[in-house]
């Protein structure tokens, strides 16, 4: 089904809007900034008899997403949701960015039925080879069966009760193609019970704001900045870029003798550019920069997952988050934490790949969701220890997850997060998961 921005979706309103008065009348809901396609399984629920089945390609939006929540909350009163189908072998559209996913419904006889076990299957071969209709139909029945053969596919099946456990972890969706039951054995607290989470500055116009280098703006009005992952080779490091910062008039300017940002504000003075970039109580071209970010992530991961450490503190573009301490935190066992395997698994698992292989993350699922292992576990000793193991990774380049899997003093720092907390799980599992999860969502920009 095509993806419909939101400047398209006022042509469904009317549709929409019947959809989701019959969902409210039955007590469900879906967040309204659902795509378009999360309304079908609703709008055709009426045409199917009681155990009919329906089979649906979407958007895999909705399993990293907030609304994505409530579309499966509400799939599950309605339906039956037997199996998830995603590639792991390339996007099966190559027309489009958008990454799909299968969805098989079975329609309830009531909504007070209960909902049998949900099925994630990765398909690990391009569909261009299951073009003969044999193989489809073997495919087909691994898929009915839950008998996966691995070159063919993966399947694993989860119980209701285990997902909604998974899902108070943000990991009810994406995380599932992968074994993951790790997770619910370890002591994990929210981030949020220990760092305020708060997105980056928001100005628009980054030619203005973040100017390239021989601007020729005066010292005092440039700003350290951070803006994406790309800035950070290691996992600790100063910030890369620069950013425009006054929030003196023109005419303090011209009596300062400040011509360098004189010339640099009238370059983009337009009428335009003053009624968009407007705000109250603040110039057309002022940014305030002075909210500084230590502790760093991400909402959009390439090819390595990790938590930046902005040495000295520095101000910090809208893709980025800041991690704000909560009073008296152990930043530099945070920051291990949030690196090894286990805080990586959860950076993938929040999110959603996109077509051109960007794990899509946002400030609130991380605020909402994301957790780290719980440093109140550890005495003075122990703490020392997982931080001694961290520092050999902190005096290197950061590499790919595939790569960064492969270093000894990866797996030697891992090894020490796991022997430190007592876990029962063996650090090859971890990596296993991760690799395997990164691999789907990688595969979709081949």
């Amino acid at each position: 089904l095509p993806f419909v921005a939101q400047a398209g979706r006022s042509q469904y309103g009317a549709a929409i809007r019947n959809v989701t008065a019959r969902l409210n009348q039955d007590g469900q809901r879906i967040s309204g900034r659902a795509d378009v396609a999360a309304y079908l399984p609703f709008a055709l629920h009426s045409v199917l008899g009681n155990g009919g089945r329906l089979g649906i390609i979407i958007t895999n939006a909705w399993l990293g997403t907030e609304w994505g929540d409530s579309f499966l909350e509400a799939l599950n009163h309605y339906y039956d949701l037997k199996h998830v189908i995603t590639s792991g072998a390339g996007r099966w559209f190559t027309n489009s960015d958008v990454v799909a996913n299968i969805l098989i419904l079975e329609k309830k006889l009531s909504p007070r039925q209960g909902s049998g076990s949900v099925s994630f299957v990765v398909l690990r071969r391009p569909l261009e080879e299951l073009v003969e209709e044999k193989d489809q139909e073997v495919a087909s029945a691994q898929i009915e069966l839950g008998q996966a053969q691995f070159e063919t596919m993966t399947i694993r099946s989860v119980e209701q009760d285990t997902l909604a456990c998974f899902r108070e972890y943000g990991l009810g969706g994406n995380a599932q193609f992968v074994n993951c039951d790790w997770v619910l054995r370890l002591p994990l607290v929210p981030l949020s019970d220990h760092f305020v989470i708060r997105r980056g500055e928001r100005r628009g116009m980054n030619r203005l704001f973040y100017p390239n280098k021989d601007h020729g703006i005066e010292d005092e009005y440039i700003r350290p900045l951070a803006k994406s992952p790309t800035d950070f080779t290691r996992l600790v490091g100063p910030a890369a870029r620069e950013a425009f910062s006054c929030s003196r008039s023109e005419e303090e300017l011209r009596a300062l003798g400040h011509h360098g940002a004189l010339c640099w504000i009238a370059r983009f003075r337009s009428p335009s550019n003053i009624e968009k970039l407007g705000r109250g109580n603040m110039y057309w071209y002022e940014m305030k920069a002075d909210t500084l970010a230590e502790l760093v992530m991400f909402i959009n991961y390439g090819d390595r997952l990790f938590a930046g450490r902005l040495n000295p503190p520095a101000f910090i573009d809208q893709r980025m988050v800041r991690l704000e301490p909560r009073g008296m935190v152990d930043m530099d066992l945070c920051h291990a934490l949030l690196n090894s395997s286990i805080g990586m698994f959860m950076m993938e698992g929040l999110g959603f790949g996109r077509g051109l292989g960007a794990l899509d993350l946002s400030k609130d699922r991380i605020e909402a969701y994301m957790n780290i292992l719980d440093p109140a576990r550890l005495g003075r000793a122990q703490r020392a220890k997982i931080k001694q193991a961290f520092l050999p990774l902190l005096e290197r380049e950061v590499f790919t997850v595939e790569d960064e899997l492969e270093q000894a003093d990866r797996r030697e720092f891992d090894d020490t997060v796991i022997e430190t907390f007592g876990l029962d799980v063996l650090r090859e599992d971890i990596h296993e998961s991760l690799r395997t999860l990164v691999g789907i969502r990688l595969a979709a920009s081949a």
